[in-house]
């Protein structure tokens, strides 16, 4: 079993980054961060959907996010000392290493001096940082003290153990050795401000056994102010400061340190009011040789949040009365008068449906006018003008949210009674009508504007029928479906997990425990135990044979799951962000698109994972089949407003199957089918309705764009979920035939006229679709850009990709394969040339001359990446879809990882290595890898990193490990399944798994598409 140790590479402080660069060579993967390399070393400690702190390379914590939610600049006054006493010369230094130059100028505060840190406290001369998830040790030197020093910081991970490896705690382990021939007195403490205090009143330091507690009242207006986080050891000999020194300025700290620097043990008690902060002290001693480890463990309890996202169900389309302009998600609406209009986006969005009717009134002139806008939808998002039960008039919007002045001569009608209908009946795409003004009138106004302007004028030519300006819609009346329960508590009589009917999140540590002091118990008396089973998940993911890179990648990318980009809300359930902001989440509803990247979860927590097809197949999907694709919080059943998501939603089918094979529980495939089946009929009625296999009508993807045209990058997640539901409907005995056909159909569209020869392209479509292409209006730009808008409507819909060459071009045939489908869809040899394309035209080792006018802080300079998308044969849009030019993390694991299944390892192996290069410390943080946000979920596709180079995966359905080895006939990596984890490889081409936790049972191996026998240990 290997073992890690920390090993002492290039010992120096700590640097500031020297420009952005490829560091190739400067650091070895899956080793040791030291001198510059520590920069921006920052390694998560905390439970899943827990919230987290960060332990940085040179000792210190940042990035404290207990309160459920982002706070990255959150590096609060709180810091380990030790002082060793002497004779008339006591040596006390803070427990870190050098500050990081960045910090010294570039971090928040440093205009006014970087008040209020630790920064000016001595400190020891040298650090080094090893990463060995879920533990990060700091090694600590300096020429004063005779000690060796490690800290080690931890907090639970234990595969197929959701709950203890959830929990709202972390610890820092501080290990001395004596290395001098004398005996040392030594006093280890632990210092903080109240960093738990949010402002006003409440706040104040408790007691706690071995510790303090940091803590924070309710108030009436913010009740989620409350919180605590208690920081205790379980030595006997600790003595505690509860209150710092009250007085000015820094008083506090400059009192504190000075205990420290005299080895004074302070005692204080709990005090009534209001504390600065609070300390503890262990004193020590060591004789030549010894050691002791002072264990430090820290706790938190937040139980109440304002975190609520998601659209509720749609109501009728005028149950709120006129609006009052756009809501936050809508366009800005303009060209209407007043204060008031119709606008049934507003609450409900695209989404809801209904009618608004007029009482009957005579026509007594000849012309009818009003403001109209919204959708282009004739005879669904409309004005309609009733004679008895006849529609005799009637005005669509033009998918702008612009209100424009519409006419209608009515002189035929002249003496009889009718009314006006505004009808929305359509819940798609700009699935709502704008309506004001509107007016009866002799003259044939121009505008709205002339109307308005001439209203002295008027007299007993104009009658005004509705102007919305009140409240309500007066006589008018309006019909439509009920509104739903916004908030049922578990509302389908499958779901088996306890419900939160909360208005706002609420964690699932605040349902599992009822108060700090119980979660402080509770890590207290398990905590030999999760260190031990960490500790072995941790030799067994380490011991492995696959290149560094590959092992620092994978491991690198866990800490995600440790992020506030996860939470688990107090059923249990996973809802995730795609990753974080400074201050909170970023982009929200666990997105489909972004989380089929993610390749950690089902095989290290898949009943976790399996909580998110439970809210995306049942929660966000409706009765069309249609799914929302970002979910609500608290999890609820979705309004669905928006575009469903094509990728998201059929990859989301691809998942079913791989958890199924996961897991192996066939009632609860069998409980989802339905559900799965309406999902991909609905995917076909929309996106395919001629029935050819590939996406042909516009399609939303993880671009945030819209394709027009049929694609290899969406229609290979079409081939991949039909070819799923085939194989589901298999074992399920269901009739698959039709799906089975269009599969076919499609596999031979993709072959024979989506590719060119080396890969899969996008043809743009305009015409022929259901869909009607809208050019741009040309008068909307200046003259200087005519030109350009005439050359964008000649190549059609903005933001596609054509002829290009695109790094997720056949991304669903990757979901396909890591989710267990191990049958080509096509032709494999394209595939493979598809992906030996992405490596020759869209690899860059030096970005330097790279335009990239997008977000380009990925990768640019003399970095190296992967882009999203080039153009080697010509033919690219004017304006392609809105990221072609930059690099993901996750588009270059889930490339590489497919180039490894196809036999491309040393391509792989290359990405991955120019991607480490870029998070190698010195710019950015290693454990941090960013997108739409910090901890970005999309980097867990590294982890099929595992996969792709060995094929090795367990399918516990027919209890048959497969191997399929790129890289020789003997090695070892990692595995875990849903009973237990291990090690898997080949020992000179013979298979064996090793059985480290839990139980593996395999009656079946498979190596290279033969049967084999199986060497099986303990």
């Amino acid at each position: 079993m290997a073992v890690a140790v920390v090993v002492w590479v290039g010992w120096s402080s700590a640097e500031s980054a020297s420009g952005i660069c490829n560091s190739a060579g400067r650091r070895a993967y899956n080793g040791p961060y030291t001198g510059q390399n520590l920069n921006r070393v920052a390694f998560p400690i905390g439970g899943i959907g827990a919230g987290m702190f960060c332990l940085e390379g040179a000792g210190a914590i940042s990035h404290v996010s207990v309160r459920n939610r982002m706070e990255f600049y959150h590096e609060p006054c709180a810091f380990a000392a030790v002082c060793v006493r002497r004779p008339g010369a006591n040596v006390a230094k803070v427990l870190e290493g050098p500050v990081p130059a960045w910090k010294v100028f570039g971090s928040r505060g440093s205009g006014n001096g970087a008040a209020g840190t630790t920064y000016g406290l001595p400190r020891f001369d040298e650090a080094a940082f090893l990463p060995r998830f879920p533990f990060g040790t700091v090694s600590l030197r300096d020429r004063d003290v005779p000690l060796e020093v490690t800290l080690t910081g931890w907090s639970p991970f234990l595969p197929g153990r959701a709950d203890d490896s959830s929990l709202p705690v972390g610890a820092l382990e501080y290990h001395f050795r004596n290395t001098g021939h004398e005996t040392l007195e030594v006093v280890f403490s632990y210092h903080a401000k109240n960093f738990m205090a949010a402002g006003g009143s409440g706040d104040a330091i408790l007691p706690i056994d071995g510790g303090f507690v940091l803590s924070q009242a309710p108030a009436e207006a913010h009740p989620e102010y409350e919180g605590g986080l208690a920081i205790f050891v379980d030595d006997e000999s600790v003595v505690v400061d509860h209150c710092w020194f009250r007085g000015g300025w820094w008083d506090a700290v400059t009192l504190a340190w000075r205990s420290v620097s005299e080895g004074r043990l302070t005692a204080n008690p709990p005090a009534e009011g209001r504390c600065p902060g609070a300390s503890l002290y262990v004193p020590l001693t060591l004789g030549p040789g010894q050691e002791r480890t002072v264990r430090l463990m820290m706790a938190w309890y937040v139980p109440r949040t304002t975190l609520r996202y998601g659209r509720d169900p749609a109501g009728p389309a005028f149950a709120g009365g006129p609006s009052s302009g756009a809501t936050a998600d809508q366009q800005p609406v303009s060209g209407f008068l007043g204060r008031g209009l119709v606008n049934t986006f507003d609450p409900y969005g695209d989404e809801a449906v209904g009618t608004l009717t007029s009482p009957e009134f005579e026509v007594t002139r000849r012309y009818i006018q009003f403001l109209i806008g919204g959708g282009n939808h004739p005879d669904k998002t409309c004005v309609q003008l009733l004679a008895g039960d006849d529609v005799v008039r009637s005005a669509t919007g033009r998918n702008v949210e612009t209100l424009e002045w519409t006419t209608w001569d009515v002189v035929e009608f002249a003496g009889r009674r009718v009314r006006i209908r505004i009808v929305d009946d359509e819940r798609g795409g700009w699935g709502h009508v704008n309506v004001d003004q509107i007016v009866m009138t002799n003259r044939r106004w121009a505008s709205a504007g002339e109307l308005v302007q001439h209203q002295g004028e008027w007299g007993d030519t104009v009658t005004v029928l509705h102007d919305f300006e009140t409240k309500d819609y007066g006589g008018w009346i309006a019909e439509g479906p009920p509104a739903p329960n916004a908030n049922p508590c578990c509302p389908t009589p499958d779901a088996d997990l306890r419900c939160a009917a909360s208005e706002h999140y609420v964690p699932w540590y605040a349902g599992r425990f009822d108060g700090l002091q119980a979660v402080a118990a509770y890590w207290r008396q398990n905590y030999e135990r999760l260190r031990r089973e960490s500790a072995l998940f941790r030799d067994t993911f380490y011991d492995t044979t696959l290149p560094p890179e590959v092992v620092e990648a994978v491991a690198a990318n866990l800490t995600i799951l440790k992020s506030p980009t996860v939470l688990r809300q107090t059923d249990g359930r996973l809802w995730c962000f795609e990753g974080c902001g400074d201050d909170g989440g970023c982009c929200p509803g666990s997105c489909t698109h972004v989380w089929n990247y993610a390749q950690a979860l089902p095989h290290l927590f898949p009943d976790l994972e399996r909580s998110l097809r439970q809210t995306e197949f049942q929660q966000s999907q409706d009765e069309r089949g249609h799914q929302t694709f970002r979910s609500c919080l608290p999890i609820r059943p979705a309004g669905h407003a928006f575009h469903a998501a094509a990728d998201g939603q059929l990859g989301g089918i691809m998942k079913v199957y791989r958890d199924w094979r996961i897991c192996g529980d066939g009632e609860w495939l069998r409980t989802l089918w339905p559900r799965v089946r309406q999902s991909l009929d609905y995917c076909t009625r929309t996106w395919d309705p001629r029935g050819r296999g590939v996406l042909e009508e516009p399609h939303h993807n993880t671009y945030d764009i819209e394709y027009w045209g049929p694609n290899g990058h969406c229609s290979s997640f079409y081939l991949g979920a039909l070819t799923a539901v085939v194989e589901m409907g298999a074992f399920l005995h269901e009739d698959v035939s039709a799906y089975r056909a269009l599969r076919d159909r499609g596999r031979e569209y993709l072959e024979t006229k989506l590719y060119n020869g080396e890969y899969f392209f996008q043809q743009v479509q305009m015409e022929g679709l259901d869909a009607k292409f809208r050019p741009l209006d040309p008068s909307g730009s200046g003259a200087g850009y005519r030109d350009i808008v005439a050359t964008l409507n000649e190549e059609g819909p903005k933001y596609q990709y054509g002829p290009g060459c695109l790094s997720d071009g056949v991304l669903g045939f990757w979901m396909a394969r890591v989710c267990g489908l191990e049958q080509d869809i096509v032709d494999g040899q394209k595939v493979r040339s598809h992906l030996q394309s992405i490596y020759r035209y869209n690899l860059r080792r030096d970005l330097s001359d790279h335009a990239n006018p997008q977000r380009p802080s990925f990768a640019l300079g003399r970095e190296g990446g992967l882009l999203l998308c080039t153009w080697p044969r010509g033919g690219a849009p004017a304006l392609p879809f809105v990221y072609s030019d930059e690099v993901w993390t996750g588009i270059e694991y889930q490339a590489a990882s497919h180039m490894m299944i196809a036999g491309l390892v040393d391509e792989g192996l290359e990405i991955v290595r120019l991607c480490r290069d870029r998070y190698d410390g010195r710019v950015r943080n290693p454990f941090d890898e960013y997108e739409c946000g910090h901890w970005y979920a999309r980097a867990l596709s590294s982890y099929a990193l595992l996969q792709g180079p060995t094929g090795a995966r367990y399918d516990a359905v027919e209890q048959t490990l497969y191997i399929d080895s790129r890289v020789g006939d003997s090695f070892r990596s990692f595995l875990a399944t849903a009973t237990g984890f291990g090690t898997v490889g080949l020992d000179r081409g013979q298979p064996f798994v090793e059985v480290r936790h839990g139980r593996i049972n395999v009656e079946k191996v498979i190596v290279s598409g033969r049967p084999a026998a199986l060497r099986t240990t303990r």
